[in-house]
């Protein structure tokens, strides 16, 4: 009687675990798909493999996936009928997503993560258009005076420090967002140490998720890193005692 009491129970459990969650719908488009061609939903636990999670096919030319998902999770569009295959990132959360991908790049919206990482990708290719813009000319006008030159250095470099100082407000704002913390990882030489483990200490506990993706263990590695640095291979055994004493004596 009691294994059958205990059996219910376990049952129990399970329906309310599969029950949990948000629900989601992305629709999407693939420029160059074809109808029947695979489209892939999955994640990266360790920032190389691709685990499937659901897949689907091109109709009409468009494809589509539902599901239900907990909190805000790091996830994948995978279709490999292009050299190389295409990977496109989105934040899996509650709601209605939308994405249109392409070998250039994706625009992924409809759930908070999602329309702020637009946001930021579409604030962040103002910067980059810049910069770009006056560098090609700086190397294709070959009639520009240096007076000109010198202006389009100085807009890059402007353009350059908004960009990184944009950056880092951004992170700031939304630490305690998967987003913010996605963007950590690749930017994280924009901060010093005092800044970059203030902002570590601050992710949720929610956003630690180390089956779906190994974020937050770069950054934890990037700061010990930092905490422990090692010789440059450039450094002699006398530079790395040097620099050691200097940092003990500094400390006293």
């Amino acid at each position: 009687m009691m294994k059958k009491i205990l059996s219910i129970l376990s049952l129990f459990v399970a329906l309310v675990s599969c029950s949990g969650g948000s629900e989601y719908t992305i629709n999407g488009t693939i420029n160059g798909a074809i109808d029947g061609d695979t489209v892939l939903l999955g994640y990266s636990p360790d920032g190389v493999d691709f685990t499937t999670v659901q897949a689907t096919t091109i109709e009409g030319g468009k494809f589509h996936f539902s599901g239900k998902v907990d909190g805000s999770k790091i996830y994948y569009i995978g279709y490999n009928y292009t050299e190389p295959p295409i990977y496109s990132l989105l934040f899996l959360e509650g709601g209605d997503i939308t994405t249109e991908i392409s070998p250039e790049g994706s625009i992924t919206m409809g759930t908070p993560a999602n329309d702020l990482n637009a946001k930021i990708e579409k604030d962040l290719i103002g910067y980059v258009n810049t910069i770009y813009d006056c560098q090609l000319q700086i190397y294709e006008d070959s009639t520009l005076s240096d007076t000109t030159k010198a202006r389009l250095s100085l807009l890059a470099m402007e353009a350059q420090r908004d960009a990184s100082l944009y950056i880092k407000e951004v992170i700031n704002e939304n630490i305690t967002s998967i987003v913010g913390m996605f963007l950590l990882v690749q930017y994280a030489d924009l901060f010093d140490n005092d800044e970059f483990t203030h902002l570590v200490s601050n992710i949720p506990e929610e956003n630690i998720d180390r089956n779906n993706n190994c974020i937050y263990d770069i950054l934890c590695e990037i700061k010990s890193e930092r905490e422990n640095p090692h010789p440059s291979d450039d450094d002699t055994a006398e530079d790395a005692i040097d620099k050691a004493l200097e940092e003990a004596l500094n400390k006293k």
